[in-house]
């Protein structure tokens, strides 16, 4: 075998190592295709929170918008759901990773800043390497069934260490539509 047979593998595997994307950033709205992610801000949208006292449960204590209430019974959402998403921390080797959530539902009877919901939720699963990252409160059915009917965007959680329990007091306003 002649080695100038090798030359189309050669130069096909140097243009791959030398390529990169373009620094150029996408105008939004006015083009389609992918966009890098930009990296997370610290402190931007993170609520620090203290590990739970008790290490098999999570606390979240948070409000919603006090018009809700009428609306959320007349569509039949009976419960709050809060979701706790649980990151990998990467799996074998990095592979097979996998991230979970946790559930937890409580009744939907209280409304405004005045009438906190402190729901208890599981701690990340045992025996699996994940730690709390992010939460989002949910309008459900009497099922448990929450459809599309989040109260805004996942919220990023910062615990003082990676934990797979924390007790987080959000002061922000859940803002619940319909």
């Amino acid at each position: 075998m002649h080695y100038s047979q090798f030359l189309p593998f050669v130069t096909l595997f140097a243009s791959s190592v030398v390529v990169e994307a373009s620094p150029t950033a996408m105008l939004e709205g006015r083009s389609v295709g992918l966009v890098a992610r930009a990296p997370d801000t610290p402190g931007d949208a993170c609520i620090r929170t203290p590990v739970s006292a008790e290490p098999d449960y999570s606390y979240y204590t948070f409000h919603i918008n006090a018009d809700i209430g009428e609306r959320a019974k007349n569509a039949g959402l009976v419960k709050i759901g809060v979701q706790q998403h649980c990151d990998s921390n990467g799996g074998l080797f990095g592979m097979w990773a996998t991230n979970t959530n946790n559930w937890a539902y409580v009744l939907l009877d209280k409304f405004g800043p005045e009438n906190p919901y402190k729901v208890k939720v599981d701690r990340c699963q045992k025996g699996k390497d994940r730690h709390i990252s992010t939460y989002r409160v949910w309008l459900c059915n009497e099922n448990n069934w929450c459809g599309t009917t989040a109260c805004g965007l996942d919220r990023k959680v910062c615990p003082e260490k990676k934990t797979k329990a924390v007790d987080l007091s959000d002061n922000l306003i859940w803002p619940c539509a319909l």
